[in-house]
């Protein structure tokens, strides 16, 4: 595998995991089209029936996104060994970040429903935490700060029960 492709056959396949498991549980028919332009301002996946997905991973720690990501770029790993957990910390910014850029028009070149999928990475968060996170979750949308938000925001993670990807609508 070239590395160039990496970025976009990882992608893709969690678009593809992503939609697989959200059209059973939603009992929809939304199918991945192609991946996005960047240059031209389109989410990662643009998807059927005018809907688009925007990826982002979360991480247990920075050190862990060095590590998993410069394998595949051929770079070298210069942080420090990081064993602090801040997964779910590490979401709740991601979600604000990427709330930030759609208030930014970054995704401008897309003017259907956008999904934000976060992807959690730990392979040590448990179903129970998640669960009890989500639960006590606050959407974004309440506190009316941005002008705009997303369609919806979807959380993945690697069940610790059986190893299956699982979702859950955060809001």
């Amino acid at each position: 595998m070239r590395k160039s492709n990496f970025k976009q056959i990882h992608e893709l396949a969690a678009c593809q995991r992503f939609l697989s498991i959200y059209n059973k549980k939603q009992d929809a028919h939304i199918e991945l089209v192609r991946l996005g332009k960047p240059n031209i301002k389109e989410p990662d996946c643009i998807c059927s029936n005018n809907f688009a997905i925007e990826l982002a991973g979360v991480y247990d720690n920075s050190y862990q996104a060095e590590k998993i990501w410069s394998m595949p770029r051929d770079k070298e790993v210069r942080q420090q060994i990081n064993c602090m957990l801040f997964s779910l910390d590490n979401l709740q910014n991601e979600i604000g970040i990427k709330l930030s850029k759609l208030n930014q028009n970054n995704y401008t070149g897309f003017s259907g429903k956008i999904i934000l999928v976060l992807n959690l990475q730990s392979p040590l968060l448990q179903d129970i935490e998640i669960e009890n996170y989500v639960n006590k979750y606050t959407p974004f949308c309440q506190d009316k700060q941005f002008e705009k938000y997303f369609y919806q925001i979807w959380i993945s993670w690697k069940s610790d029960r059986n190893g299956n990807w699982k979702i859950k609508k955060l809001e």
